[in-house]
């Protein structure tokens, strides 16, 4: 869901405010023909996925005709909030039936799931929600949370484990950060150990600097390789004013996932392949880089099937 507006550097920031997509795209040039050149080969065209975070208020009223829709919109591939606070094995089940498969879920306990669902219905705030994530998401839960992640993600039949976000609290200073760092590397360790892999999702806020350092760096830099992925967020990553490429790049191997986002000149949402963002190009590196997953995603929609249909659209006419 949507997070508080960050400042991006100023001069990335004047750069943006009038970008379109051909030109965003000659600024990720460079970067992109360096993943090309990498010798790891490009992963095979995956099915298209979606974050159902997506379409949370029709899940809500229908959880069963919401995923027949998205099925047959085409998407095969499906990221989850947990398990909906429902049963793992039947929302598997409701999976097979349309012919969907999730690879992965942004872990999420029964309580911040309950918040997310009284959103959807509009019985709470957003404020509401974020009070529910900092309950929910604190140094001491990591661990619970993670092992609590395991057992639904084994029943959905799931590969990553996803931390979904780090809170402004956790970010105050660097001696939290690190705490965090610490723990995402043991959560790493407890899913390599249940034949899972742990990942961590990114928004804006991680693009902010200690010093010389940027966050996301720090984390990348700081978690062991072999235990830690990551999944990056073209919308939040640009938002910021960062260059996605130069992630891919800089990090090849590092992300499994990504959440593929457009934006407006404004620098809202927008439908995939509405704003300006270079998604062919984006898409194009990630999966040089060996990103394995795409899911679709809008945060706030008032009409989420018909955004992600015409995501889906997009998509599809890239030929990619």
């Amino acid at each position: 869901m949507n997070t508080p507006t960050r400042t991006c550097p100023p001069s990335l920031e004047s750069r943006r405010k009038s970008m379109d997509r051909r030109t965003f795209g000659k600024l990720l040039g460079a970067g992109a023909m360096g993943v090309a050149s990498l010798a790891e080969a490009a992963w095979p065209a995956q099915p298209w996925g979606v974050q159902l975070f997506t379409v949370l208020e029709p899940l809500e009223r229908d959880f069963d005709g919401a995923l027949r829709e998205v099925a047959a919109i085409g998407y095969k591939e499906v990221e989850t909030i947990g398990s909906f606070g429902r049963d793992p094995a039947a929302v598997r089940a409701t999976f097979e039936k349309y012919g969907l498969r999730s690879p992965s879920q942004h872990l999420a306990p029964p309580s911040l799931y309950a918040a997310f669902s009284a959103w959807a219905r509009r019985e709470t705030t957003t404020e509401g929600v974020r009070a529910a994530y900092s309950a929910a998401f604190t140094p001491q839960t990591v661990m619970p949370l993670v092992e609590q992640a395991v057992v639904s993600a084994k029943a959905l039949g799931q590969t990553y484990v996803i931390w979904p976000i780090l809170l402004e609290a956790h970010l105050a200073d660097r001696a939290r950060l690190d705490t965090f760092i610490a723990l995402f590397n043991q959560a790493g360790a407890l899913c390599r150990r249940e034949g899972l892999v742990f990942a961590f999702h990114n928004h804006d806020r991680e693009f902010r600097r200690f010093g010389d350092d940027v966050i996301l760096d720090l984390i990348l830099k700081g978690t062991d390789p072999a235990l830690v992925k990551f999944e990056l967020d073209f919308y939040w990553a640009s938002k910021a004013g960062v260059d996605p490429v130069a992630y891919f790049t800089r990090y090849a191997d590092r992300f499994r996932a990504c959440h593929v986002k457009d934006m407006k000149p404004d620098r809202d949402f927008a439908a995939v392949g509405d704003g300006v963002l270079p998604i062919a190009a984006l898409i194009s590196a990630a999966r040089r880089s060996g990103v394995r997953h795409f899911y679709v995603e809008y945060d706030r929609s008032n009409d989420p099937l018909a955004e992600i249909r015409k995501s889906y659209g997009y998509l599809q006419r890239l030929r990619i």
